[in-house]
């Protein structure tokens, strides 16, 4: 389990160290500090594979949009990987994101040259300073990659889809131990996927009751087939013989479908990243959303990553302590993230809910 970690030249950051990690930890800032970069951080040495480089870029939608001279016809979307780097550069550039208490969990980046030959193998050591948009040579120092392996880029210093495509995860177990939550609008497609899934198994009656923090009337949530034979889900209110589609029903109660449903498959060692845990949520409802997370958590042993700039959500993480066994108020914590700052500024439920009950500000 991640404790500490230290970030050199990932993204926003020339150096963060982060200390005092647990089961659930929300991290605070002003706008531009870096916290959806943290959470990437940390998603990139929680997975320590290749697949992990390319999950940021592609949530954030960094491409190349590159066109082949002799027709014009456009050569595919390379994703640019210079915004993993700090100051958006490859030439030169390297980042290592490490676990300070656990040394063979880290990983290293560092652009380098390679010859133009495509069947020649890059070979590392060589200056990488010059010329260098070539090939990444990382080293994910895990369990399961213990040798460093090499990444050709094209010309423009794009990932293709090719490439990618060669160093996909090797099972979906591999893969399903981590996920990312993000603020924009839910994929009804994904979740009904993810609700299939718990069908028929004691979680489901579990996320029906996470439902009803919001909507105290729902029966039950199915998943239908909707048109062009698109899946989504269909909620049964106790006062009602109609179906309510997921999305007649507001963001809130999205939300917290989504958090629930993501926390499952996690079970057994996964970690969820979510960035704005908040998004959708009214105030009044989010000491029982972080009472939902963090007992989740703990039940099915998952670490949870989150992000927020509202103060309710701040807050409600110190009203909740006082329903929450010790065990649980311990796993807990919350980090403050500044511009400028190499450190994050750790804040345990105890210090939050003083905090909050003498008005101080933490963000």
């Amino acid at each position: 389990m991640l404790a500490s970690v230290e970030i050199n030249g990932f993204r926003t950051f020339r150096r963060l160290v982060v200390e005092s990690l647990r089961r659930v930890n929300l991290f605070v800032g002003k706008n531009n500090t870096g916290k959806t970069s943290l959470l990437e951080a940390l998603e990139l040495v929680t997975i320590a594979m290749p697949w992990g480089l390319w999950r940021s870029p592609l949530r954030r939608g960094e491409e190349l949009y590159l066109v082949e001279e002799d027709d014009r016809r456009s050569r595919g979307r390379d994703l640019d990987l210079s915004h993993l780097f700090f100051g958006h550069v490859l030439e030169g550039s390297s980042f290592t994101i490490s676990a300070i208490d656990h040394p063979h969990r880290s990983v290293e980046c560092r652009v380098m040259m390679a010859p133009k030959d495509e069947d020649s193998p890059v070979q590392e050591g060589l200056p990488g300073v010059e010329v260098l948009r070539q090939a990444l040579a990382v080293r994910f120092h895990s369990n399961l990659m213990p040798a460093p392996i090499f990444v050709r880029l094209s010309p423009e210093g794009g990932l293709s889809q090719e490439t990618r495509g060669r160093l996909l995860p090797a099972t979906q177990e591999e893969a399903a131990k981590v996920g990312f939550l993000r603020p924009e609008t839910i994929d009804m497609r994904i979740l009904s996927q993810l609700w299939d899934r718990v069908v028929l198994t004691p979680e489901e009656d579990k996320v029906i009751e996470a439902l009803r923090i919001i909507e105290p009337r729902i029966e039950r949530i199915a998943s239908v087939e909707g048109r062009l034979g698109r899946k989504t889900i269909v909620l049964k209110l106790s006062d009602s013989d109609r179906r309510l589609p997921l999305g007649s029903a507001g963001d809130g109660l999205k939300r917290l479908l989504a958090l629930s449903l993501n926390l499952i498959p996690l079970r057994g060692g996964g970690a969820l990243f979510v960035d704005e845990i908040d998004t959708g949520l009214h105030f009044s409802v989010m000491a029982d959303m972080w009472r939902l997370v963090i007992e989740t958590a703990s039940r099915l042993d998952v670490r949870v990553f989150a992000t927020t700039h509202s103060l309710d959500c701040v807050r409600a993480l110190a009203w909740v302590r006082e329903k929450l066994p010790t065990g649980q108020t311990d796993a807990v914590m919350l980090h403050r993230v500044e511009k400028g700052i190499d450190k994050t500024i750790s804040y345990t439920m105890d210090e939050i809910e003083t905090a909050a009950r003498n008005h101080l500000e933490v963000r």
